[in-house]
């Protein structure tokens, strides 16, 4: 479910300064005074002092987050301002205080295959946060439906008026369009429960079967089935129904994900619902 910034590793050319070789007092000088100029500039680098790649990017949507990384299959958001998130990393040596920020990037798909870049925000866009920190931002930029995008993230670790850029995250591909199904209810059957901020406790075990209902969001127009994968899935899977009931046997004791998809009269998917649960 949506990336903003568009910087660093993440094909736009964005990336730590390079490490001149001055050949000459006279250029030692003038790379310094250009440093000296630019107040919220990215630091001389190397991978030791840079941060970690984020996780968990993608779209905020309910309680979970959507993130399609195959080109073909996007997903489906119905705001044109969607949520991006992400969970910000700092260096592996965490000796020092991290001042992170995470740099979204949303760009759109040419019709001859390329990319453009859309916009591109901070969050939190005033202050900073530490390591480990989920951030989200909501789009300024209006996005059109019929149209094509991806969006990934990187972290930026500021120290004074300096920062570095990590690598980039995977890009999350994803359509806009608000006459779509929006996003379905789950309903957990047991022995499995859903996870939540306070509890996250492990049930049921591998090998032992859990039962799992999809339902079309209050007040949505009719659905006909339903697209669903679990974290272990290398692909969808759909079912036929106005609401329905599948099972689920966990191959091994995990933490797991559930991601749901309604499908219309017009046999359009709609935005996901993501859902977690621990298995025993």
């Amino acid at each position: 479910m949506l990336r903003v910034g568009m910087y660093m590793n993440n094909g736009y050319g964005k990336s730590v300064l390079p490490k001149w070789h001055l050949k000459s007092r006279l250029g030692a000088l003038a790379a310094a005074a250009l440093l000296a100029l630019t107040p919220l500039g990215m630091a001389h680098a190397d991978e030791r002092n840079s941060p970690a790649t984020p996780t968990e990017q993608g779209i905020a949507g309910g309680s979970g987050v959507g993130c399609a990384e195959d080109e073909s299959a996007a997903g489906t958001v119905g705001s044109p301002q969607p949520r991006l998130t992400a969970r910000v990393h700092g260096q592996t040596d965490d000796s020092q205080t991290a001042n992170l920020r995470a740099d979204f990037t949303v760009d759109s798909r040419n019709a001859d295959g390329s990319w453009t870049p859309v916009t591109a925000t901070l969050a939190p866009s005033t202050g900073f946060v530490d390591d480990g920190t989920v951030v989200t931002a909501t789009l300024a930029t209006t996005l059109s439906p019929d149209t094509l995008y991806r969006m990934n993230a990187a972290t930026r670790s500021y120290a004074g008026s300096q920062y570095t850029v990590s690598a980039a995250t995977a890009f999350c591909y994803f359509t806009v369009d608000p006459t779509a199904p929006p996003a379905p209810r789950i309903i957990y059957g047991g022995p499995y429960t859903e996870c939540t901020s306070n509890d996250c406790t492990a049930r049921g075990g591998a090998g032992i079967p859990g039962t799992f209902t999809f339902a079309p969001a209050e007040g949505d127009s009719p659905v006909i089935g339903y697209r669903y994968k679990f974290r272990t899935d290398a692909t969808w899977t759909h079912v036929s129904g106005s609401s329905a009931t599948i099972t689920f046997t966990p191959p091994s004791s995990t933490f797991e994900t559930l991601e749901v998809a309604a499908q219309d009269v017009l046999s359009r998917y709609g935005a996901s619902t993501t859902t977690f649960f621990m298995v025993a």
